[in-house]
């Protein structure tokens, strides 16, 4: 998944911003209803999504994709329950269907225009955390993976590595808790990759920042790739399967694997409390419905 995501990384990088071009286009809004029929979503678009079959497999991508280098970039709104987030100057928009299992939208992606190549890094921080905000404005709530120790930001002080805690590699990581803001010095320890993760009433998201530092001088300026991913329990949870005949069947095995997530989640737990480390024993696991 990492290298795929350096892949898209790099192709999207090509096309962004060293300053805007001369290119103008009407402003659009663009409203995306999670769990929404795609056809629905497709045909009132004010904009056209391209789409893309691979009849093998039943999945077909509907896409949406303009240059970072235009002055006027669509406005998404994506709904899902009672919630609505708008980001503003999206550059594209990949929407995935699994056609075995329905035509409604469960997989969204969505990449986002951040600020010019090469600005610096307290400035990129700074705008990456407003987008961080404006999530959790809108209603998403800091998730924490089931296997991963519930360690909040409060603590980072107390974990001096960046993906691990107490030598435990964990993707939740304290350093990157939402509602504690880094300085520039741990900000800048991490590699390449930042991710955000939240939940709201049956879906997770995850935001992505991904970092390249300017060769004259990395320690100040770098240029940052920005996305969302947004997806339904069944193609969250179902992710975790490698095989076709698991992904079938992820409810049956998902029980299972949540409990070996969560002896791992004590065990990692316990070390903490040791160290002298505080857990967020207020945290509680969001419902999975498909399983209840």
């Amino acid at each position: 998944m990492k290298f795929l995501w350096m892949l898209f990384s790099g192709l999207l990088l090509a096309a962004c911003n060293n300053g805007e071009s001369n290119m103008t286009t009407a402003q659009n809004n663009i409203e995306i209803e999670l769990h929404d029929q795609i056809e629905k979503a497709v045909q009132n678009s004010p904009l056209k999504f391209s789409q893309e079959c691979m009849s093998e497999l039943d999945l077909c991508w509907y896409k949406f994709k303009r240059s970072a280098n235009e002055k006027e970039l669509p406005t998404i709104t994506v709904k899902n329950s009672n919630s609505s987030l708008t980001i503003e100057k999206a550059t594209s928009i990949t929407m995935v269907v699994d056609k075995k299992v329905g035509d409604t939208i469960e997989n969204l992606d969505l990449t986002v225009r951040g600020l010019p190549d090469n600005s610096p890094h307290e400035k990129q921080k700074t705008f990456i955390y407003n987008l961080l905000k404006k999530i959790q404005a809108a209603g998403w709530k800091h998730y924490y993976y089931p296997g991963d120790p519930r360690i909040s930001g409060s603590q980072l002080k107390k974990i001096p590595s960046p993906d691990s805690v107490l030598g435990y590699l964990t993707s939740s990581h304290p350093w990157l808790d939402p509602d504690y803001e880094l300085d520039i010095d741990r900000w800048l320890q991490i590699e390449s990759f930042y991710n955000w993760y939240f939940y709201n009433d049956g879906v997770y998201l995850t935001f992505k920042a991904w970092r390249r530092d300017s060769k004259d001088t990395p320690n100040e300026t770098g240029t940052y790739l920005l996305s969302m991913e947004f997806l339904s329990e069944r193609d969250f949870w179902s992710s975790g399967f490698t095989k076709d005949e698991e992904k079938a069947k992820w409810k049956e095995l998902l029980p299972a694997q949540l409990k070996r997530d969560h002896d791992a989640r004590a065990a990692a737990e316990n070390n903490a409390r040791a160290a002298g480390i505080e857990i967020d024993e207020n945290y509680k696991d969001p419902v999975i419905k498909a399983i209840q």
